[in-house]
């Protein structure tokens, strides 16, 4: 490159599309990052590593709940716990007492999470699907995933042995609620980055983004959104811009977004 050329900002030339030549740049971005090169260094791949889909459903909630930090302190901390349970997620569940888990999940630290969080997410997670088909009735409420959700976490706080305290945001509050959307994401589409778990059952148009601060600043670089914080109604109205693009899958190129803003 020569030493009077700036380098190419990537948001900044697709911040200057609009219309179907937009669609056409984010088409391609979803195609140059949707290969399963690119689910190393994320925590999806944690999901990816097991082949068994009662583990991988494990490994999606807690991974997901994680997902806060610099990565490589996400990996390590979710290499520690894979550890605990000795690479079976689902048997852990299902065979160790709350007393059992309580003791394997002892000193665990992952930031401000400890091993009691951990433990009231995956035992009230256990309760929850040993009692209903989640998916299913994620699909059935007429108001969306959100509230659904949030009568979830009512429900799971009344039967954990420990509340998970920030594991688990309530999806009633003002809070973009980012994990719970990423989760949602990895069960809901199925491509080569999400795995797509409840594919069968749930609906890509429901979804909301995983709106962190990282993506708030390209969405605001990109014009989808003037509000001042990273909340609720800016995941709302950012979802709603690429729903104008991609109705049926708006979240589609939520991942090479990400991407193509690494650095900028």
């Amino acid at each position: 490159m020569p030493e009077n050329q700036m380098p190419v900002d990537p948001v900044r030339e697709l911040s200057r599309l609009h219309g179907s030549a937009r669609k056409a740049a984010l088409e391609s971005l979803y195609h140059a990052y949707n290969h399963a090169r690119y689910r190393v260094g994320d925590p999806v791949d944690f999901v990816w590593r097991h082949p068994d889909p009662a583990d991988r459903e494990v490994a999606a909630w807690i991974a997901s709940a994680l997902a806060y930090g610099r990565v490589a302190s996400i990996l390590k901390a979710l290499d520690d716990l894979s550890r605990r349970w000795e690479h079976q997620p689902a048997a852990f569940l299902r065979q160790a007492s709350d007393r059992e888990m309580r003791t394997a999940l002892s000193g665990f630290v992952h930031r401000w999470t400890r091993g009691e969080h951990v433990l009231g997410m995956l035992a009230g997670w256990r309760d929850l699907t040993a009692s209903q088909d989640i998916p299913a009735r994620l699909a059935a409420h007429p108001h969306g995933y959100r509230p659904a959700l949030a009568e979830l976490r009512t429900e799971l706080l009344a039967c954990a042995p420990e509340d998970p305290g920030h594991l688990f945001p309530n999806p009633a509050g003002p809070g973009a609620c980012k994990r719970l959307a990423m989760w949602l994401r990895w069960m809901t589409r199925k491509d080569e980055i999400d795995p797509g778990l409840w594919a069968h059952t749930l609906d890509p148009s429901r979804l909301w983004v995983p709106l962190d601060t990282h993506m708030f600043r390209i969405s605001k670089r990109l014009g989808l959104t003037r509000r001042k914080n990273p909340d609720g109604e800016a995941a709302r109205r950012i979802t709603a811009a690429y729903a104008r693009i991609r109705p049926e899958d708006p979240l589609r190129y939520d991942f090479g977004i990400t991407r193509l803003g690494m650095g900028q």
